[in-house]
């Protein structure tokens, strides 16, 4: 056959265009929101091409598995092997999906214009793995099932098992998906590659189970046993992976870091904001060093928007858009606790939080406007009433509320207005 009779021929000819338009429909929602790395937009373009491509590619390989057995494939003399006949009925519908996924990396070209770095390989191989075994699912589930059952029962089923996760307080599922819209990543976090292999087990049996259904010969029973096998293997590798998983699959970055000196200090940005470098310095040395005269602590030797000690180091951030109060706040609360301690429900060291984040942030120099929408009046004027205290006073008070911010067994003084 003609190669291009052959694609004109295939389901693919009427699932590029509907799996186009949904993948540009799912990123244009969300392209706007794109952090400032590209492991942020090859997620989104990922998850884009599996949630419009996984269901579409399915449904058309459950049509071309439908014809493929209305064309009495298993009864006749066999010519080619059935993967060959597998591959040549399904490479239209997976070039249709890399010709999205490509459109989709186009797209997100555009947005990510001057950002350093380029997309994730694994990430966009496991997108295209979960969008394989789906199109092979499609295809087994023809040989068996009518198109006007197969073709939306796939379409519809597919399209259920990627979306519907996402919205469940079952965290771990949504990790087994592929559809990873929404949970990664930040600049300051990589993708959790626990997720990525999980999804990548799950996809390959998923994709062996189809074949093995697809491939037997009628009354052979000896299949049946990887069809129901290979399932429970998937279960039993990729559970462990994702089950301690919060919504969220990134864990905080630990390299990639851009860095440089200022007045003694080491100033160090994520190298996709480099540029921003010199500004950081400007904003980050001259407040640690306030901060430090007004707190009593060491000043730092480090600021930096990675792994930070809080004790030579410390951290801040700057990311797109953000104004030097923001920096300036962030800074600042970085030497607060991270997590308060776990205590009975008596407990109120938290009512230290946020004056001691107010009057940290004013003695960085933030302006009293932005301490005081990011912490509410009460806590800005209870950091007000502490700044009137004499140094070594002001000194006491912050040492005394940060403990009551690490330890149960020390209450917060003078954080409430009187």
């Amino acid at each position: 056959m003609p190669l291009r009779r052959w694609a004109r021929s295939s389901a693919a000819a009427l699932a590029l265009p509907v799996l186009l338009a949904y993948l540009f429909f799912v990123m244009s929602r969300s392209v706007d929101a794109l952090e400032d790395n590209w492991l942020s937009a090859t997620v989104l373009v990922s998850s884009a091409a599996v949630l419009a491509a996984g269901p579409v590619c399915a449904a058309a390989g459950a049509w071309e598995g439908a014809r493929l057995a209305r064309g009495g494939v298993d009864d006749a003399a066999a010519v080619r092997s059935r993967a060959a006949i597998l591959a040549w009925s399904l490479l239209p519908v997976l070039g249709a999906a890399l010709v999205a996924l490509l459109g989709g990396l186009a797209l997100a070209g555009v947005a990510m214009a001057g950002v350093a770095g380029l997309p994730d390989p694994l990430v966009l191989a496991v997108a295209l793995l979960v969008i394989t075994a789906w199109t092979l699912a499609g295809f087994a589930a023809g040989r068996h099932l009518h198109p006007l059952v197969g073709v939306p029962l796939l379409l519809v089923g597919t399209w259920l098992w990627l979306a519907c996760p996402a919205a469940l307080e079952t965290f771990w599922v949504r990790h087994l998906t592929g559809n990873n819209l929404g949970f990664c990543c930040e600049t300051h976090t990589v993708y959790d590659r626990r997720a990525l292999y999980a999804q990548a087990v799950v996809a390959v049996s998923l994709a062996g189970a189809a074949y093995l259904a697809w491939s037997r010969r009628r009354g052979a029973r000896p299949a049946w046993a990887g069809i129901a096998g290979l399932p429970l293997v998937a279960v039993a590798v990729a559970f462990p992976l994702v089950r301690d998983m919060g919504p969220e699959a990134q864990v905080p970055r630990t390299s990639g870091l851009a860095c440089g000196r200022s007045d003694g200090v080491e100033v160090c940005v994520w190298r996709e904001r480099e540029k921003r470098l010199g500004t950081a310095a400007l904003i980050a040395v001259p407040a640690a060093r306030r901060l430090a005269a007004g707190t009593g602590l060491p000043a730092p030797r480090r600021v930096t928007e990675g792994p930070a000690t809080g004790g030579a180091s410390w951290r801040f951030a700057m990311p797109p858009g953000a104004k030097p109060d923001d920096v300036l706040f962030g800074l600042a609360t970085g030497l607060l606790p991270a997590e308060p301690p776990v205590c009975g429900p008596g407990w109120s060291g938290a009512d230290a939080h946020g004056p001691l984040s107010a009057w940290l942030a004013l003695k960085a120099g933030a302006g009293q406007d932005a301490v005081e929408r990011r912490t509410g009046p009460r806590s800005t004027g209870a950091a007000r009433r502490a700044l009137g205290l004499p140094a070594a006073e002001q000194v006491r008070w912050f040492r005394h509320n940060l403990d009551a911010l690490r330890r149960c067994d020390v209450s917060p003084s003078e954080v409430t207005l009187p």
